[in-house]
C-alpha cells in the first residue's frame, strides 16, 4: 500500500466549519485509506495550561472554571456536526481525568511537568475521538507507537523503538483502513505520557511517516504552502512550488513560518515527499519539500527569512572562549535560543532570542557583570540552493545594501543560506528591497 500521512493542526480542527473542510480533504486525499493526524482544538492547550498554572498555585476553582468553558466549547462544536452523543462514551472519561489532574495539582500546591503531559494529553485525544467520527476514521492512540524518553514536556524520540512498535500499525494499515490519531504526545518506556515539546504536532505526523514507510505526509495549516517572504512586509510574496530539506531547514532555523526543523529531519531519513498546503484554499499552491533539491539557477535565491527580538552579548577578546560558551549554554537552559556565536582576535559576539523571562533575567546578570549587551536587533536569512553553486552571491546581495548597519555574518555547516545581523528597526525597509533584488529580481 502506498501510504499517505495527513496532518491537521489546531487551526484546521478549531471550529465546526474548519472540521467539515478538514473532512472533505480527508476524503479527497485519502480515498483508499491512510492515517491522520490532528492536533487539539485551536486555543484548547493554551486553556489546558492556564487551568494547570491555576491549579499549580492552589486556585482550583478558576482551574474548573477554565476547564468547565473548555468542556462547553468542545460539547458545542460536537453538537453543530451531529456528533455530541457518540462521543460521550469517549469524552466522559476524559474530561473527568483532567478535573482529577487538576484537583491533585491543586492538594499538591504544585504542577509537575508530568502532571502537566498528562493534562495537554486530554486536549489532543478528544479532538481526535471527535475527528475520527467527522471523518469516518478508527480512533487509534499514537502512544502505542510514539516511544520517547522521560523528559516530561520535550520529550525526544526513540527512533529504534518507535520503528518497533510501528510494525502491528505497518500491517494494519492495509487500503480501505483510515486511522485518526493525536499529534504532539509519546509515552515513556513505562507508558507514562509525554509530550514533544515546539513543533510537536508536525514531528509526529513526519515520525509516523518514517516508522510506517509512507510516501508522503501533507501538513495541513492555514497558508499556501511556503513562502518566498513574510507577506505583512513583502506584498509580493508567493508560495514556493518546490524546494530542497536544506532550503526549509534553513528557513526554520532563521523565523520563516515553515515546520520545525525536528519535523523536518525524517523526511531527510526516509525520504517520502512531504507537502505543506492550506486547509482553507485546499486547491491552492502548495509547497513541496523534495530529498533531492530541485533544479536552481546558480545564486539563485529562494526565499529571504528573519527573525526579529535578537539580544547581542560581546565578550571581549581577553574573556576567551568558555565564558562566551558557558553563556551560551545558561541562556539556551533558561529557553533562549541561539542564532550565533562569532569569535575572532577582537572578541566573540552571541546573538540569541529570549523567550521566556528566565532567558531575560540571564540576559541581565550578563549585563549586571559588565559585558555589552545590546537589544533591538534581526536575524536575517537569504536562502536557497543556488547558493551551493555561486556562494558569492549572497555577498553580492549584501554589498548593495550599501551603509546599512550590520551587525555580523552568521554561517554555519548549511551552504544554502547566508544570515546577517541588521537593527530590528531596519527590517519594513530591508525585507523588501532584499525580496525584490534577490527573488523578484532573478
Amino acid at each position: 500500500m502506498s501510504l499517505k500521512v495527513l496532518k491537521f493542526g489546531g487551526s484546521s480542527v478549531g471550529s465546526a466549519e474548519a472540521l467539515r473542510r478538514a473532512t472533505t480533504i480527508v476524503r479527497s486525499e485519502l480515498p483508499q485509506g491512510g492515517l491522520v493526524v490532528v492536533s487539539a482544538l485551536k486555543g484548547t492547550t493554551d486553556q489546558i495550561i492556564e487551568a494547570c498554572s491555576a491549579a499549580g498555585r492552589g486556585d482550583l476553582a478558576w482551574a474548573q472554571t477554565v476547564l468547565a468553558a473548555l468542556q462547553a466549547r468542545h460539547l458545542e462544536v460536537a453538537g453543530d456536526l451531529g456528533h455530541r452523543e457518540g462521543l460521550q462514551a469517549a469524552w466522559d472519561p476524559l474530561f473527568a481525568r483532567l478535573d482529577q489532574l487538576l484537583t491533585g495539582m491543586a492538594m499538591l500546591g504544585e504542577a509537575t511537568p508530568r502532571a502537566r503531559d498528562a493534562a495537554l494529553a486530554v486536549g489532543e485525544t478528544l479532538s481526535a475521538h471527535l475527528a475520527a467520527l467527522c471523518f469516518e476514521g478508527t480512533f487509534q492512540d499514537v502512544r502505542e507507537v510514539m516511544k520517547t524518553d522521560a523528559r516530561f514536556g520535550k520529550a525526544r524520540p526513540r527512533l529504534e523503538a518507535i520503528r518497533e512498535a510501528a510494525g502491528v500499525w505497518r500491517e494494519a494499515l492495509s487500503p480501505g483502513v483510515l486511522w485518526v490519531t493525536q499529534g504532539f504526545l509519546g509515552s515513556t518506556p513505562e507508558g507514562v505520557t509525554t509530550t514533544l515539546g515546539r513543533g510537536g504536532s508536525d514531528t509526529s505526523a513526519t515520525l509516523l511517516g518514517e516508522a510506517l514507510d509512507a510516501q508522503e505526509v501533507q501538513i495541513w495549516t492555514d497558508v499556501d504552502g511556503v513562502l518566498t517572504a513574510d507577506p505583512s512586509l513583502v506584498r509580493a510574496a508567493r508560495p514556493i512550488p518546490q524546494m530542497s530539506l536544506g532550503e526549509a531547514e534553513a528557513l526554520s532555523a532563521f523565523g520563516a513560518r515553515v515546520l520545525h526543523a525536528d519535523s523536518l529531519a525524517p523526511g531527510g531519513r526516509a525520504g517520502f515527499r512531504l507537502v505543506v498546503a492550506n486547509t482553507l484554499r485546499p486547491d491552492a499552491s502548495r509547497t513541496e519539500i523534495l530529498p533531492v533539491p530541485p533544479a536552481r539557477s546558480a545564486g539563485e535565491v529562494t526565499s529571504v527569512a528573519y527573525k526579529e527580538g535578537i539580544s547581542l552579548v560581546r565578550f571581549p577578546a581577553s574573556a576567551g572562549l568558555e565564558p562566551p560558551l558557558e553563556a551560551a549554554r545558561s541562556l539556551e537552559e533558561a529557553g533562549a535560543l541561539r542564532f550565533g556565536l562569532i569569535s575572532s582576535p577582537a572578541g566573540t559576539l552571541l546573538a540569541v532570542r529570549p523567550e521566556t523571562h528566565a532567558a531575560t533575567e540571564v540576559l541581565g546578570t550578563l549585563a549586571a557583570s559588565g559585558l555589552a549587551c545590546e537589544s533591538g536587533w534581526a536575524v536575517i536569512a537569504l536562502v536557497g540552493e543556488g547558493l551551493r553553486a555561486d556562494p558569492v552571491a549572497a555577498l553580492r546581495h549584501l554589498a548593495a545594501l550599501g551603509d546599512e548597519p550590520i551587525g555580523g555574518l552568521l554561517t554555519g555547516s548549511s551552504t544554502v543560506s547566508i544570515a546577517f545581523l541588521v537593527p530590528e528597526s531596519r527590517l519594513g525597509n530591508l525585507i523588501p528591497r532584499l525580496h525584490s533584488r534577490c527573488v523578484d529580481g532573478l
